[in-house]
């Protein structure tokens, strides 16, 4: 049975390094095509512009992180990623799961400038998250995933910054006016799912998108 939406969604995963927004991303794609929604998975920075593969040298090393830089470079990057994919299928009425959002680059870059401000300046041009999840893991934990990876560690892979970092999370979550579900430590990576899936799956029926099914 496939399921035909009113609009497109949009749906970001968000969270600190090393908590699995990738892995999460994926599999709830993979969930929601094998319950007979029309899904795709974007992620930023993406692979296709000059200022992403900028970002990723940058954080390989010791750049400042009171820098706007790397903000302007965000912006620029997403702009690309709104204009080529994700408005295209938002228009098209399909489910847009983001491996990271603009949300993380309020999180990440409030030491240059407000977290406030970055959304704001994210929000001109980049459609609103339905609803972002944001994974609210413990900072050992994610620190200790990270440095099992094989690509060392960015400037932003260190405990003080993440708990800097995961702090900011919630701290939007709390106080900004986006649609943000808190997602705790779960034993299993399939219930972390699991939850993910049905606070979607519920927002979907409460605002009654779903058009009908053929």
């Amino acid at each position: 049975m496939k399921h035909c939406l009113n609009r497109g969604i949009l749906v970001a995963i968000e969270g600190i390094d090393g908590v699995g927004k990738t892995t999460q991303s994926v599999r709830l794609v993979d969930r929601l095509k094998a319950l007979g929604f029309d899904a795709i998975r974007f992620f930023e920075p993406t692979n296709e512009t000059p200022e992403a593969k900028l970002i990723r040298r940058k954080l390989q090393r010791s750049v400042s992180r009171t820098s706007g830089e790397l903000i302007d470079l965000f912006l620029a990057d997403r702009r690309h990623d709104v204009e080529k994919h994700i408005a295209p299928a938002l228009s098209e009425k399909r489910i847009v799961v983001m491996d990271r959002y603009f949300l993380s680059t309020a999180a990440y870059q409030a030491d240059s400038r407000p977290w406030q401000d970055v959304l704001e300046a994210n929000r001109e041009f980049a459609p609103e998250p339905d609803i972002s999840f944001i994974i609210n893991w413990p900072t050992d934990m994610a620190l200790t995933l990270i440095k099992k990876r094989d690509n060392g560690l960015s400037t932003f892979e260190n405990e003080t910054a993440l708990i800097t970092i995961r702090g900011r999370y919630l701290e939007i979550a709390r106080e900004d006016v986006g649609n943000y579900v808190v997602i705790e430590k779960i034993a299993d990576e399939e219930d972390v799912c699991d939850e993910i899936l049905d606070a979607l799956l519920k927002y979907l029926h409460e605002h009654e998108l779903v058009a009908y099914d053929v």
